[in-house]
């Protein structure tokens, strides 16, 4: 079996903005483990990680952040769309264009020539974007999604652990399964009293990293079927998990 890797990026919305990435890969039994986890410091730092990580297999590229963009002003109908559908769970709203998320273009335009096909249904390489906030009500059943990176640095180490929790019920124990590694126990046992603010923001991005690294292992391992589309190729599109789907824990 050959192997397969998906890599989940938690991207910074600037330049100087810090990112998160995560390493996925298949198990002789189909199954997902986490390789690495690491906080990226500059753009630079982002390109040579997706180049380094990406492996000699076939490698999905899922990146929470906008990836085609082509709007000059004003929000990407597939944004809009995104509002319409999980606005009631009070996600919070961007608007995406050529200004406000000009970053993120650019990296996206630098990984499209590295190789990576924006179109999901690709056989070769392929980039991806989800969105964190929608992508766990719909992997984790909430009527919220649970809030990091913002607040005092207790409730966002309440988020954190909450997290953790969703991740150990819904993707240690469904459809793709993650299975324990010393990677992703350092991200659910790391000891929250002892973080500081730039370590629980570093263990948030990695977090966000993990779920979006999965909802691209979703689309890999599960099939299309198992996603939902918002938007399309020319104006841009999120895919997330579709929870009919994705198995849900086994009842105790």
């Amino acid at each position: 079996m050959r192997t397969i890797r998906y890599l989940g990026l938690d991207l910074g919305w600037t330049p100087r903005d810090p990112s998160g990435g995560v390493v996925l890969e298949t198990t002789e039994a189909g199954n997902l483990i986490m390789v690495t986890a690491e906080s990226l410091r500059t753009h630079e730092d982002t390109l040579r990680w997706v180049s380094r990580n990406r492996g000699r297999g076939h490698c999905t590229l899922t990146v929470n952040a906008p990836v085609i963009i082509e709007n000059l002003g004003g929000s990407r109908p597939c944004d809009r769309l995104l509002l319409e559908h999980f606005g009631r769970y009070k996600i919070d709203e961007y608007a995406n264009n050529n200004i406000s998320a000009s970053h993120p273009r650019t990296m996206a335009k630098a990984w499209m020539r590295m190789g990576f096909d924006p179109d999901p249904s690709s056989e070769s390489d392929r980039i991806i974007e989800t969105h964190f906030q929608s992508a766990q009500i719909m992997l984790f059943g909430l009527d919220r999604p649970v809030r990091i990176k913002s607040g005092p640095i207790g409730s966002r180490k309440e988020s954190v652990d909450r997290l953790r929790e969703l991740i150990q019920e819904r993707m240690m124990d469904g459809t793709p399964m993650l299975e324990p590694s010393d990677a992703l126990d350092a991200i659910l046992e790391a000891h929250l009293p002892d973080l500081n603010g730039t370590r629980i923001g570093e263990l948030e991005e990695r977090i966000e990293a993990l779920v979006t690294a999965y909802v691209g292992a979703i689309l890999g391992q599960v099939g299309g079927d198992a996603c939902a589309f918002l938007g399309d190729l020319q104006k841009g599109y999120i895919l997330l998990p579709d929870p009919s789907r994705v198995q849900p824990p086994a009842a105790e």
